[in-house]
């Protein structure tokens, strides 16, 4: 597994501020550059108080990626922001924190659309309750990945590592166990650490179709 450097972090962050699309931003290598940020504070904390030029090349380092790390997402939250006022989804691919903050923002302004369209009919706006459909199984399969639910997000992953217990989802389902290049239809909430530690890699159909892979 490659590591990311300062130049890695600074290049991100000239993509992502020199344009107007959303650069793709995986979960893993987001969770790679905190780890550089972790490592470069370790070392400013065990470096010894009487070696000061040490002590400052490390302290801006720490601070320029903080500046660039907080910059690049807020960036990134205003394209999609911008995205969700324009009716379009971003171009680029998203962390799964930020698809959630995609799709909730969605969700609330179709949510206060619907609330403008009653009331100008003069109907009282009600909450409608979400149904909840059935899910199953085990190990997912390509019509289990085309089953959507909608009071949970669920994303497609390949695994990368096996899972071998079987673990309890968010739906209450049993999912697993997995072998290495598995493809299944999770719960976000439940994958979001593999995503981060490169255990299982999301994959994006396009048109609803699953890659082959």
């Amino acid at each position: 597994m490659s590591e990311i450097n300062y130049d890695d972090i600074r290049n991100a962050w000239e993509d992502e501020t020199s344009s107007e699309a959303l650069q793709n931003l995986a979960d893993l290598r987001l969770s790679k550059m905190v780890a550089y940020l972790s490592k470069v504070r370790l070392e400013l904390a065990s470096t010894n108080a009487d070696d000061v030029l040490q002590s400052d090349i490390l302290t801006q380092e720490a601070l320029n990626i903080e500046f660039m790390l907080k910059d690049l997402l807020d960036y990134r939250r205003d394209k999609i922001l911008k995205a969700v006022f324009s009716n379009r989804k971003p171009t680029g691919d998203m962390t799964l924190a930020e698809e959630g903050f995609y799709k909730d923002t969605q969700r609330a302004l179709d949510n206060h659309a619907e609330f403008v369209k009653e009331s100008l009919s003069g109907t009282t706006p009600l909450s409608k309750p979400r149904t909840k459909k059935e899910k199953t199984t085990k190990k997912s399969t390509d019509a289990d990945l085309d089953d959507d639910i909608e009071d949970i997000d669920y994303i497609i992953v390949r695994f990368l590592q096996p899972i071998k217990e079987p673990f309890m989802g968010l739906d209450e389902k049993t999912h697993g166990p997995f072998e290495k290049e598995d493809i299944a239809k999770i719960p976000a909430a439940n994958v979001s650490r593999w995503l981060r530690d490169g255990t299982a890699t999301r994959i994006i159909p396009e048109d609803g179709v699953i890659p082959d892979e």
